[in-house]
């Protein structure tokens, strides 16, 4: 018998801020077993001694490819930067 393909049931905004294995393959579509390897994966976000949580903006980006730094510093001034691009985004449309 082929397996059931997942959907997604949790879009990114509605996420709350900090996310965890069960919120991350509700977002994604896939099976909590798939998402417990991406939260064990190299360079994957994990909030340090909270075992496996991240800050959901972290781990969107570390899905789209980028690389996060291993400092809070660098992971506030990613999010800065996704953050201006959107309000350009935002800008554009209400202008058009």
């Amino acid at each position: 018998m082929p397996k059931s393909k997942k959907k997604s049931t949790l879009k990114w905004d509605d996420a709350p801020d900090t996310i965890g294995v069960k919120e991350l393959s509700e977002i994604l579509g896939i099976g909590e077993g798939k998402t417990s390897d991406i939260f064990n994966s190299k360079g994957f976000p994990k909030i340090p001694k909270a075992g496996l949580k991240a800050d959901k903006e972290a781990a969107r980006l570390f899905l789209q490819g980028v690389k996060i730094p291993d400092n809070q510093k660098g992971i506030e001034y990613l999010i800065l930067l996704e953050l201006k691009k959107i309000s350009k985004e935002m800008e554009v449309q209400t202008s058009a």
